[in-house]
């Protein structure tokens, strides 16, 4: 069997060559750092007006990019994106991806909503990180609460913007009440971290509830929804190192009354098995997965972006600064060592966007088969999937870390562009999710060990 041929030239100088040619013949927008290599962002899997739909969406975010890159140093000062970035995303249907036809959303599944996620990272990952948090509970909703709930919480505004916590709480008080007749919880309480709020139409806290008097059970997980005439966004964002326009404020509950059946038990956290509420509601076995399978999965995408505009940024720099130990003026793209940094850190990036994408068409594929009785979408399947997420968050790290250590000193400044992404992905990195963490969870999962 003969292997395949070496490739006849320098594939990192085609590329650079490609995109000068470009930038002459097609204006600015095609010049290095502008453009950047555009494949991996095709649509692959969609057909008819649902591809086309997908289109749409991946042309506005790209549509807005300049915009987004300009505005970074504003939306970090102000701790979110624009109100009018806002409604770009609100007319674009950015937050209906994945809400369901019926419900007046597009219903296009969680790979769509993952790869419109790296295009707006592309632009800003601040602002995809707001973004997507908020948009992404979507899903979370659509797919494990009643009937009644989602068509009045998605009917308030059409769509939800929905930032969630799971932790930082502080003194949080929940008791079951009555009133007018309904049954439902009084919550008072602060929640920290609640990423996307600034926009928020409602908020979906969790905590663990004991059973009702003169119920059987034990305490368990329950997630609520709120809606934002209950609870205040909290001025309190800022001072972290990176995705400092993340819009991750606090939020504080005062006095909600949350009706019953906006309150669900969260057995569907981990594992799925079967239909669940929405899959059988919007006969769509997308509505048909685990949480754990999916959250991860939202900072994957985003760091996909990050790691696209990152190197953009570093395109531009090696095309347009001088290499050093070099006495011809020669460019930095020009020498092999600038050609070899940047082939390896464009396959680095190029595969976390895969990873990302790919995470999302295996979510939907272990959600049919759950669906359909085949097999469940079980703890370890959720967690090989949250750990696919971490991999490609790795890879992004490790082609940033490259970036920085190789354009120059004057691109660690404090205003720089390719600082402020290096700084995004150090803060992604001290979150308490980590492959280092989970990974002996999965292990343990895979290996039967209790």
């Amino acid at each position: 069997m003969s292997r395949a041929a070496a490739p006849t030239g320098d594939v990192t100088s085609v590329h650079l060559a490609g995109a000068r040619t470009a930038a002459a013949g097609q204006g600015a927008t095609s010049a290095p750092g502008l453009a950047g290599p555009g494949s991996v962002g095709d649509v692959l899997r969609l057909e008819d007006s649902s591809r086309e739909v997908l289109e749409g969406l991946l042309d506005t975010a790209r549509r807005l990019r300049p915009r987004l890159r300009e505005e970074q140093a504003a939306t970090e000062e102000r701790g979110t994106y624009s109100p009018e970035i806002h409604q770009e995303f609100v007319d674009a249907g950015f937050f209906r991806i994945m809400q369901p036809k019926s419900l007046g959303g597009l219903e296009l599944g969680v790979e769509a909503f993952y790869k419109v996620i790296t295009e707006v990272g592309r632009g800003c990952p601040s602002t995809a990180w707001c973004l997507c948090l908020a948009a992404g509970h979507t899903l979370t909703l659509s797919s494990y609460w009643p009937e009644e709930a989602q068509r009045e919480i998605f009917g308030e505004h059409g769509h939800i913007v929905c930032p969630a916590s799971f932790n930082g709480q502080q003194d949080l008080t929940i008791e079951y009440v009555t009133v007018d007749g309904v049954d439902g919880l009084r919550i008072n309480g602060t929640y920290k971290y609640c990423s996307g709020s600034p926009y928020s139409t409602h908020f979906m806290p969790s905590f663990v509830l004991p059973p009702a008097e003169g119920e059987d059970g034990e305490p368990a997980v329950h997630w609520a929804v709120v809606r934002r005439d209950d609870y205040t966004v909290l001025d309190d964002w800022g001072g972290i190192i990176g995705m400092r326009g993340s819009g991750s404020n606090g939020i504080h509950i005062d006095d909600a009354f949350v009706p019953m059946h906006h309150v669900v038990a969260a057995p569907w956290t981990s594992a799925v098995e079967g239909d669940t509420l929405g899959s059988s509601l919007h006969g769509n076995p997308v509505y048909a997965g685990s949480f754990t399978a999916f959250a991860e999965g939202e900072i994957a995408a985003v760091t996909a972006g990050l790691g696209l505009a990152a190197l953009d940024e570093y395109e531009a720099i090696i095309a347009s600064s001088k290499a050093p130990w070099t006495a011809t003026g020669q460019k930095r793209a020009e020498h092999p060592e600038w050609q070899r940094q940047f082939g390896t850190v464009m396959a680095l990036v190029d595969a976390a966007v895969s990873l990302s994408s790919h995470g999302g068409l295996l979510y939907e594929e272990y959600a049919r088969r759950s669906a359909l009785g085949r097999e469940s979408f079980d703890g370890e399947k959720s967690l090989r999937l949250n750990n696919l997420y971490f991999v490609a968050e790795n890879q992004v790290w490790e082609a940033v870390d490259r970036m920085l250590r190789t354009a120059g000193s004057r691109h660690s400044a404090s205003n720089a562009r390719l600082l402020r992404y290096f700084r995004d992905m150090l803060t992604t990195r001290t979150r308490t999710d980590q492959l280092d963490i989970f990974a002996v969870t999965t292990a343990q999962a895979h290996l039967g060990i209790a």
